[in-house]
């Protein structure tokens, strides 16, 4: 027994931002977790959600031992079997499907950087034939994500950036404090440390968590009308001549085109539109525009409005060009690919290990609707990659910027179609909870057209109690850790493993490894132990995978003005406001806004029976998304119930008091949630808190944990006519809805 405290350096994996830790272990048990000051990103930050880490590691439901299902689905009836004996199973059933269908038959789900390297994955599944992978991404960043490739070759909008020479911050569509902590730790700094160097434009329908003293001009906008807001703030700094002359003539390409498009949207009309004044469009453009450097941090609330969704990131990112914030210190930085070198070699990135070269091209044309929504299919992707890898000497990933269509497999699945997804591996993610149109999820999941269905997961949730097997997850902590954050960023972040995994759970590794193995890829998982894969990562510059641990980090050094030298990764080699790869593949190349399918002006006989405008999401900084709602860790006590924000006016005419639990109904359906009335909303707007479900209640049928009873997708739309036209994701906001007490 080993009673000395090895203070382990690790990466917290409770949220996307993957910050360095110091995990502090006896006798192979965490005593206590604290941020590493070592890591060269998050330098010792950390939030709240860590402080009940130990607690979450510890809880009683986590999952331990590998679990079949002997009942109905949703029945509750459940066998324990060996980690063997349910990858031998698994295996079996897989090359059976694949024998009598083809490979393009298996698709896998996954959830927002709980595992950090989604290459295991994407080789696993180029290897067994399918291009089936999809994921919360398209509501959540990846179509900033592809758009960014397409236009400009590197996401334009992002929640990171240096804020030391930044002079203006519009904060678009999310709230700082629930969802990047650390931002808004800097934001807050920088205008307590400097009053007025910093501006900060907020544009949103209700407060973003920003305090009002730290907020110049807050834009309370019409949910769902982002686009025609940007586009209104082009029309102004091109017509005032507001504009970076030199980088537009120089650096970019369409101007002239665009400069015609946003005379469809004065100001005038956008007030109109977006229900903002005409003075305030006008003062918030000027502010952009004249105070340089100035960065657009874009967030999930117009990623999650449908239709627009993409088009509003095509425009910042216009923005953000035409105003010559790009490749400056305190603008937009264009990442140093291929990240960092060492005497001229680097370690392997995520998209050096997928072997996207072994998926065939007639493969790559079975992917479920990637003919429809090609931006985010391999038509996108191969409009896009090549001059990315002459840019920067990589491959492209694929491993997010390829995702088959969610709202596609599951209508595939209920109708039986031919060629359906017929098995699928749903790995550390709750589609139940996390994805639009909740039933129609259900009816796919439970449907014995799917005749496999595999969870990976910590605990048993929703979707994890219809499924055929469960394997329990290893988590952050038991488990090394490399990251890019999916090849998105130039940086690597590593972390070793604090504990030895509990109970039979396996680090994820090892199932696509044991997986692939049993299927014939063993040539191709060479490695025994994940930390084999560090060291073979990590050879071409000579360090050890422990070496790697101990820095914590590799960060190429900054450096600004690359596009003088080598111009955008485009195939003009310029940043492309008129975009070339949307023209090429059939879509409108500029942006523009449409009305959202559902809302006053598009639907107004809806809009009489539902007259408040719904938004979902917000999130409350202990759970994040659908994770860390169980009782017992100290997440769910700091926040117990589900929210949903009404203003003070629309409450009172509805008889509604702080703190009545009230229904919230579209015309999908009804969920409950407890009212908060605040005056940081406007008055047409309702917002609920989503992807909750109750770990306390019930796990078989009927309740599933109570999965329909508060879970805000629910409400929300997956209609392909009303998804994102570039990408597919569903409209999670700008709904119509009533509430009313419960």
């Amino acid at each position: 027994m080993d009673l000395r405290v090895v203070i382990k350096k690790s990466i917290c994996a409770m949220c996307a931002n993957n910050c360095g830790i110091l995990v502090y272990v006896k006798d192979g048990k965490v005593l206590k977790i604290c941020g590493n000051p070592d890591n060269p990103l998050s330098r010792g930050f950390t939030c709240k959600r860590l402080a009940s880490a130990v607690q979450w590691l510890n809880h009683p439901d986590q999952l331990m031992y590998p679990l079949k299902r002997v009942g109905q689905r949703g029945e509750g009836k459940w066998k324990r079997i060996t980690y063997e004996e349910a990858m031998d199973e698994i295996a079996e059933k897989l090359k059976d499907l694949k024998e009598k269908y083809g490979p393009q038959i298996l698709a896998v789900s996954e959830g927002t950087l709980r595992y950090a390297e989604f290459w295991m994955r994407a080789r696993f599944m180029n290897l067994f034939g399918s291009p089936n992978m999809f994921q919360p991404g398209v509501i959540c960043g990846l179509n900033r994500e592809t758009i960014g490739a397409a236009i400009a070759g590197f996401r334009v909008n992002s929640k990171n950036g240096n804020l030391q020479n930044t002079r203006c911050v519009v904060v678009q569509g999310f709230n700082p404090k629930g969802s990047s902590p650390m931002l808004a730790q800097q934001m807050r700094e920088i205008k307590a440390l400097a009053p007025g160097r910093l501006r900060v434009i907020a544009i949103d329908p209700r407060d973003t968590g920003i305090a009002s003293e730290e907020t110049d001009i807050q834009l309370k906008l019409r949910p769902g009308t982002d686009a025609a807001l940007m586009l209104s703030w082009l029309n102004i700094i091109i017509n005032e001549e507001l504009y970076d002359q030199d980088f537009v003539r120089e650096y970019t390409f369409g101007f002239d085109k665009l400069a015609e498009r946003v005379q469809d949207y004065p100001p005038k009309r956008v007030a109109d539109i977006t229900g903002i004044t005409v003075d305030k469009i006008i003062e918030s453009a000027r502010i952009f525009a004249t105070t340089k450097p100035a960065l657009i941090f874009g967030g999930v609330g117009s990623d999650q409005i449908g239709f627009n969704s993409t088009r509003v990131e095509q425009a910042a990112a216009c923005l953000m060009a035409i105003t010559g914030n790009i490749d400056i210190p305190g603008g937009k930085a264009v990442p140093n690919y291929p990240g960092i070198e060492i005497d001229g070699n680097r370690p392997l990135r995520d998209s050096d290990m997928e072997l996207t070269d072994k998926l065939t091209k007639k493969q790559k044309a079975k992917h479920i609707g990637g003919d429809r929504f090609r931006l985010m299919g391999y038509p996108g992707y191969e409009a896009w990659a090549p001059a990315y890898k002459k840019t920067y000497g990589v491959p492209a990933p694929t491993m997010h910027t390829v995702s088959a269509n969610e709202p596609m497999i599951y209508r595939g699945i209920i109708n039986g179609d031919q060629n359906r997804i017929r098995a699928l591996i749903i790995w550390a993610s709750n589609p139940l909870n996390r994805t639009a149109n909740t039933k129609l999820v259900y009816r796919a999941l439970k449907s014995t057209n799917l005749e496999l269905s595999i969870v990976l997961d910590f605990f048993m949730t929703p979707s994890a109690e219809i499924a055929d097997y469960v394997m329990p997850s290893a988590s952050f902590l038991e488990m090394p850790y490399w990251t890019t954050w999916e090849d998105f960023a130039d940086v690597c972040c590593f972390g070793e493993a604090a504990v030895e995994p509990l109970g039979e759970r396996k680090d994820a590794f090892y199932f696509w490894r044991d997986l692939g193995v049993r299927l014939g890829q063993e040539q191709y998982w060479p490695w025994k132990t994940h930390e084999e894969v560090m060291e073979y990562r990590a050879e071409p510059i000579g360090y050890s995978f422990e070496k790697l641990v101990q820095i914590a980090g590799l960060v190429p050094p900054v450096q600004f003005k690359k596009h003088e030298k080598r111009g955008f990764a485009t195939s003009t080699g310029k940043f492309e406001l008129y975009s070339t790869v949307l023209e090429k593949l059939g879509y409108d190349p500029l942006p523009y806004y449409k009305e959202p399918p559902e809302s006053p002006t598009s639907t107004p006989e809806t809009a009489k029976s539902y007259p408040l405008i719904l938004t979902t999401g917000g999130r409350s900084v202990p759970q994040y998304h659908s994770e860390h709602h169980q009782i017992g860790m100290g997440m769910r006590e700091r926040h117990p119930n589900p929210i949903v924000d009404i203003h003070t006016e629309t409450a009172r005419q509805l008889d509604i008091n702080d703190g009545d639990w009230v229904y919230i109904e579209t015309k999908r359906g009804r969920i409950k949630q407890k009212a908060r009335v605040t005056d940081g909303i406007r008055p047409d707007v309702v917002n609920c808190e989503a992807s909750w479900w109750y770990p306390e209640m019930p796990g078989e049928e009927p309740s599933l944990h109570g999965f329909l009873e508060s879970n805000a997708n629910v409400l929300t739309v997956d209609d392909l006519d009303a998804c994102d036209e570039l990408v597919g994701g569903g409209s999670l906001r700008a709904l119509l809805c009533k509430v009313y007490k419960a």
